[in-house]
C-alpha cells in the first residue's frame, strides 16, 4: 500500500488522514522550495550575465523607454547606467541616424530580431561605430520590450574604412591609384559637358627611370618615386588630381581649363619638375618624363577617350626621344595604330614560333624557407629591340585575341618544363606551378576544357598546378571555379585586398589560396595599419581554411613581421628573383633558401630590358 501511496501522493490526505494530510503539504513545500531556489539561481545566472557581459546591454520597455543598463554602457558612452533609467533610448543615439535606429526598433518591437550599423556619442563629442541587435523580449506571446545590445564596431569600420582607401590608393606614393582616378575622370566630363567647361588630362612616364631603379635598388626606385609625386602634386589646384596608374606612369587630372595653352603650361613646369635632379641616400640621380596632353571637346563622352588621346600624344614624346611633351592631334592617330599593328603581328609570330621564354620566382615556406612551388613568368625578346619589359607588350595582347594565346602558351610550356624536373626527381611531392591568367581568358566558354586539355597533353598533375584569376573573375563566374576545382586544380585570389568587395563574397567562393597583394606588405614595418591589415587577411584565411601566400617579400624587416603574424608562405626577391627553367635544378636540390641569398645557377647577364613607350603598366603579374 505504501508504495501506492508514494506512487500517487495526491491520495495521501484520504487514505492517512491527519498524518497524511500534514505530509502531503509538507512535501509540497519542498517542492515549492526547491522551485523558488531553481528560478533564484536561473534569477541570478541571468544577472551576472547581464551585468558582466563586454557589451552593453539596454534593457527597453514597449515604448522604447531605458529600464535597465549595465555597466558597459557606461564604458561606451561616458553615462551612468543608473542614469539612463527612465529615459528614452534614442537619447543615447546620435542624431543624424536616429531615423534608422527607430525603424530597427520598430522592428523588434514587431517581433522580429534584427542588426543595424548607427553610432553613439562619445564624451568630448566623439561618434562610435555601433553594431546594434534589437532583440525583442517576449511574455505569453507578447513583445513586451526589447533588448539592445551594442557592440563597439569602432576597430572594424576603421579597419574596412582603410582597405577601402588601400584599394582606391596607391600603396607607395598615396597618390589616387587607376580605379580612383578613372572615377574622377569621369565625373569630371561630366560636369564638363554639363557646364560648357574643357577638362585636360596629361599623361606622364618617366625617362631613364628603370635603369636608376635596377642600379641603385628598389628602395632608391621607391624614394625616388615618392619625390617625384611630391613634385607633381605643386603643379595643380586642390580641385585637381594627380594619379599613380602603376610603375612609373603618372596622370594628371586637370578639372577645367580655359585653353590648351593652360594644360601645355602645366605640362611644361612637370618636364622642368621632373628633370631636376633627386638626392637618395647622398646619391644623385635624374630622370626625365614624356608627357602627353589631351583636352576634352564637347563631344568627349568616355573617358576611354581622353586616356587614349593623352597616351598617343605621350607616345609620340617618347618616340622623339622623351624629355618633352607632345599635344595629342588627330595626325599621332596613324603612328599610335602603325607602331601597335606591327608589335601585334610581332607578338603574334612570336607564340607561333615559340620565341617567348619563361621565368620561374620560388614560392617559399615562410617557416623552413623550402621551396614549395613557383610562379611562371613570360619574357620575350624582340628581334629589334632585344629584352621587352613585359608592360611593353601585354596590353597590346589584352586589346587583341592574343591574351588568350598567351596564357595558353604560358600554361602549355610552364606544366611541360615543370613536369620534366618532375620526371627526373627533382621536384618533390607537393611541388607546384602557379600561373597567372587574364580576366578576358578566364571568360571564354571552353576555357575549363582548355585547362583539361593542356594537363592531358602535357601529363601534368592537376593537384601541381595553381591557378591565379582575380577577384572580380572569381566573383563573376562561381560556377567556373568550381569546374576547375573539380579537375583537381587549385584556384588562388590574385592580388587579394586590392578589390574591396572581396571580404563580402570571399566565403561564397570555392578557391584555395589568397595571395596577398604586395601594397599591403611594403610599410609592413613601419605603418601599424600594414600590421593590422596583414594579420586580418591572414585570421579571415585560416577561418576558412585557405592558403595564404604573401607576394613582395624584399627586407628582412617584412619577413620577421611576417612570422610574427604567422604568414604560411611567400614570394619575392628576398627569395629569389625569376630564373629560367634550366637554373631550377640547383635551387630545388638545395631545398631550402636562405633569406637574402637565393641561389642562382651562373648564366650571363641578360642585356638591359627595353621598355617601349605608349604602353601602360600591365595589372597581371606573371608578366612582371
Amino acid at each position: 500500500m505504501w508504495v501506492q501511496l508514494l506512487q500517487h501522493p495526491a491520495s495521501f490526505p484520504v487514505a492517512c488522514g491527519l498524518l497524511g494530510a500534514m505530509l502531503f503539504v509538507w512535501r509540497n513545500y519542498l517542492l515549492v522550495g526547491e522551485g523558488r531556489r531553481a528560478l533564484e539561481l536561473k534569477r541570478q545566472e541571468h544577472e551576472s550575465l547581464f551585468k558582466r557581459h563586454v557589451d552593453a546591454i539596454v534593457a527597453l520597455d514597449s515604448h522604447g523607454i531605458v529600464e535597465r543598463a549595465n555597466p558597459a554602457v557606461t564604458e561606451l558612452t561616458g553615462r551612468p547606467a543608473a542614469d539612463l533609467v527612465g529615459a528614452p533610448f534614442m537619447d543615447l543615439i546620435a542624431v543624424p541616424v536616429h531615423v534608422r535606429t527607430a525603424q530597427a526598433l520598430q522592428t523588434a518591437l514587431g517581433g522580429k530580431q534584427n542588426t543595424i550599423e548607427t553610432q553613439v556619442p562619445q564624451p568630448m563629442g566623439a561618434l562610435a561605430d555601433i553594431e546594434l541587435t534589437s532583440v525583442p523580449i517576449v511574455v505569453n506571446r507578447n513583445v513586451v520590450g526589447t533588448f539592445e545590445i551594442l557592440r563597439d564596431a569602432t576597430a572594424r569600420k576603421t579597419m574596412e574604412r582603410e582597405l577601402e582607401n588601400r584599394a582606391l590608393h596607391d600603396y607607395l606614393t598615396r597618390l589616387p591609384n587607376r580605379a580612383l582616378f578613372a572615377d574622377r575622370l569621369k565625373h569630371a566630363l561630366r560636369r564638363g559637358r554639363r557646364d560648357g567647361e574643357y577638362v585636360a588630362l596629361l599623361y606622364v612616364d618617366l625617362d631613364r627611370f628603370k635603369p636608376i631603379n635596377d642600379r641603385a635598388g628598389h628602395a632608391a626606385g621607391d624614394e625616388l618615386l615618392r619625390e617625384i609625386s611630391a613634385r607633381l602634386r605643386t603643379v595643380v589646384r586642390d580641385a585637381d588630381t594627380v594619379a599613380r596608374l602603376g610603375g612609373d606612369e603618372f596622370a594628371v587630372l586637370l578639372e577645367t581649363v580655359d585653353s590648351e595653352t593652360q594644360a601645355i603650361t602645366a605640362a611644361e613646369r612637370i618636364v622642368a619638375l621632373v628633370r631636376a635632379p633627386v638626392v637618395v641616400d647622398g646619391e644623385e640621380h635624374q630622370v626625365g618624363a614624356s608627357v602627353g596632353i589631351a583636352v576634352s571637346s564637347p563631344e568627349t563622352e568616355q573617358p576611354e577617350q581622353l586616356v587614349h588621346q593623352a597616351d598617343v600624344a605621350m607616345y609620340d614624346a617618347k618616340r622623339r626621344g622623351g624629355f618633352q611633351y607632345r599635344l595629342y592631334s588627330p595626325e599621332l592617330e596613324q603612328v599610335s595604330s602603325d607602331w601597335s599593328l606591327k608589335l601585334e603581328a610581332q607578338l603574334r609570330r612570336a607564340i607561333e614560333k615559340n620565341e617567348l621564354d619563361l621565368q620561374y620566382q620560388p614560392i617559399v615556406n615562410s617557416s623552413t624557407h623550402e621551396i614549395v612551388g613557383v610562379e611562371a613568368l613570360v619574357r620575350w625578346t624582340h628581334p629589334e629591340h632585344g629584352p621587352l619589359l613585359p608592360a611593353s607588350f601585354i596590353p597590346i595582347a589584352e586589346e587583341s585575341s592574343l591574351i588568350a594565346e598567351l596564357d595558353r602558351w604560358v600554361l602549355d610550356h610552364g606544366c611541360r618544363e615543370i613536369q620534366r624536373l618532375v620526371d627526373f626527381g627533382i621536384a618533390d611531392e607537393g611541388f607546384f606551378l602557379s600561373v597567372n591568367l587574364s580576366a578576358r581568358h578566364f571568360d571564354e566558354p571552353d576555357f575549363v576544357a582548355e585547362i583539361s586539355d593542356i594537363l592531358l597533353r602535357t601529363k601534368f598533375d592537376p593537384d601541381r598546378l595553381q591557378l591565379e584569376i582575380t577577384e572580380s573573375s572569381a566573383g563573376g563566374d562561381i560556377e567556373k571555379v568550381r569546374m576547375l576545382k573539380a579537375l583537381g586544380v587549385k584556384v588562388a585570389i590574385d592580388d587579394f585586398g586590392t578589390g574591396f568587395s572581396s571580404l563580402s563574397y570571399l566565403r561564397d567562393l570555392d578557391v584555395d589560396v589568397l595571395k596577398v597583394d604586395k601594397s599591403f606588405v611594403f610599410s609592413l614595418g613601419a605603418d601599424p595599419a600594414s600590421v593590422a591589415i596583414v594579420r586580418t587577411i591572414l585570421t579571415l584565411a585560416e577561418m576558412l581554411e585557405l592558403e595564404v601566400i604573401v607576394e613582395g617579400i624584399e627586407d628582412e624587416t617584412q619577413l620577421r613581421h611576417l612570422e610574427d603574424l604567422g604568414g604560411s608562405f611567400v614570394q619575392g626577391y628576398l627569395f629569389g628573383r625569376p630564373v629560367p627553367a634550366s637554373s631550377l635544378p640547383p635551387i630545388l636540390s638545395a631545398r631550402t633558401v636562405i633569406p637574402g641569398k637565393a641561389i642562382v645557377a651562373p648564366q650571363p647577364a641578360p642585356p638591359e630590358a627595353t621598355d617601349l613607350p605608349g604602353r601602360p603598366d600591365s595589372p597581371r603579374k606573371w608578366v612582371s
